[in-house]
């Protein structure tokens, strides 16, 4: 099983991105259904590729699989219901908005559960709902005390949005959301890194 746990998965548009990110990140996420675009990040980068497919579309999830991606992303909406996930070799994250559903993803064979994108007070009660489960927390915005407060609160891992790369100093600011990740527990280093990234995020309440 690969594991996530404690770690910032961050989502990419493009091959660049993926490269600014690689050192950082735990595994890297890439939202839309681009396969060309899925193949290169899987060939350039050394760490975990996630993709995403739409809910319930498994000839999707088996190109995607056959694209060499490390974990399928069941979370595109759809209306086609779900796929059986112990039909294939390779672990799923699936989106959840109800501890019912939640469990419904895990019976269905998912590794880890993912919640809707949102700020932190969104998230926070998913991860509650579903304390018991790997819970990755999506987040389209956040600063390091986030990512402090997600983990100690129980959250599995923090996926964060593309959004990440329009902040005037991208690389700093993941380095710090990382270390953030790595000494969520450690008050004092939270507050070094809170204030290396004071001038990046200052006047605004999330990235």
């Amino acid at each position: 099983m690969i594991n996530l746990e404690k770690g910032i998965i961050f989502s990419i548009e493009n091959a660049k991105e993926a490269e600014t990110c690689e050192e950082f990140a735990t595994a890297i996420h890439i939202e839309k259904f681009d396969l060309p675009l899925i193949e290169e990040v899987v060939e350039i980068v050394n760490v975990p590729v996630i993709a995403s497919c739409r809910q319930g579309h498994e000839v999707e999830a088996k190109l995607l699989e056959k694209a060499g991606v490390a974990i399928i992303d069941e979370s595109i909406k759809s209306d086609i219901g779900h796929i059986n996930k112990k039909d294939f070799s390779i672990p799923f994250i699936s989106m959840f908005e109800s501890e019912e559903e939640g469990m419904e993803r895990i019976k269905e064979g998912a590794s880890f559960l993912r919640t809707p994108w949102g700020t932190i007070g969104n998230v926070l009660k998913y991860v509650d709902m579903m304390r018991e489960q790997k819970v990755i927390a999506s987040l389209t915005s956040a600063s390091p005390h986030d990512i402090a407060f997600i983990f100690r609160a129980g959250g599995y891992a923090v996926m964060l949005s593309s959004k990440i790369f329009h902040t005037p100093n991208p690389p700093k600011l993941m380095n710090a959301m990382a270390e953030a990740a790595k000494y969520y527990n450690d008050v004092e280093k939270i507050y070094e890194i809170t204030k290396s990234v004071a001038n990046i995020v200052r006047g605004e309440t999330n990235i």
